[in-house]
């Protein structure tokens, strides 16, 4: 009985080391794998915007251009998402004049991003959103963002940015509209599988406007408070009135 036992347990000892041994070699390869073979995993609407790999699939960056956006993106693989049976990154996003970092990860039907930090530029806004006419010396902070999404469902998701404002101008619906904004923040959360956004000014917290996306829609609410910051706007409600309700796809934005 004592030898059988020592042959499993050899057995046992053996297959351990084999798998580790694998583990090991897995790692070795991919932190020697130049990075520039993502790009055969990449959508065939982002491989245009690609202009030079650099490092590995480990360890890497890659320069990119989206309209007349130029910048980097770096990114380091996180062995802690294994833990969770997942592929995990830890990355950063930098132009001229942003900053952005984060964690992101995706597995089993599922994927999030977490941890995200930093500040776009409002020259980089322009270029994100080109219909849109944003002041260039307002950044965006972003102050906290978590998003988890599963399946076709918006959950845990929480995120605060703020937005210095000043004059703008911003499409809906087709048509050009132009505000002056004072400072607001935008706060998000997932709630009943869709993603929910609250537009507030930032000074003592008045309500804005309320967005909902779902799917590839974005509803859209405007308040009275909103409306009232509007070039040439006459109408008459309370402040806290819903007096605009529109939807529309995020391509249209």
């Amino acid at each position: 009985m004592s030898r059988k036992k020592t042959k499993e347990d050899q057995e046992s000892r053996a297959y351990s080391w084999a798998l580790l041994a694998t583990l090991i070699l897995l790692v070795s390869l991919i932190a020697q794998t130049p990075s520039r073979v993502l790009a055969h995993f990449l959508p065939p609407a982002a491989k245009p915007m690609v202009l030079s790999w650099g490092g590995t699939v480990w360890s890497g960056q890659v320069n990119w251009q989206y309209h007349n956006l130029q910048g980097q993106s770096r990114w380091r693989l996180d062995p802690s998402a294994w833990l969770r049976l997942s592929l995990g990154v830890k990355w950063e996003l930098l132009t001229s004049g942003s900053s952005i970092s984060g964690r992101a990860s995706t597995g089993f039907g599922k994927w999030s991003v977490s941890k995200v930090q930093g500040s776009l530029s409002g020259n980089d806004l322009k270029g994100i959103m080109p219909n849109w006419d944003i002041p260039g010396g307002s950044p965006l902070s972003i102050k906290s963002l978590e998003l988890l999404r599963k399946g076709q469902s918006w959950q845990g998701s929480a995120a605060r940015l703020e937005w210095q404002g000043g004059n703008m101008q911003y499409q809906m619906e087709g048509q050009k509209q132009a505000m002056a904004l004072p400072p607001v923040a935008l706060e998000m959360r997932g709630q009943e599988g869709r993603l929910q956004l609250e537009l507030s000014e930032q000074a003592g917290g008045a309500a804005l406007a309320t967005f909902v996306l779902n799917g590839d829609m974005l509803e859209s609410r405007l308040r009275q408070r909103l409306l009232m910051y509007a070039a040439g706007y006459r109408g008459v409600a309370e402040p806290d009135a819903f007096v605009v309700t529109a939807s529309q796809p995020l391509s249209g934005l």
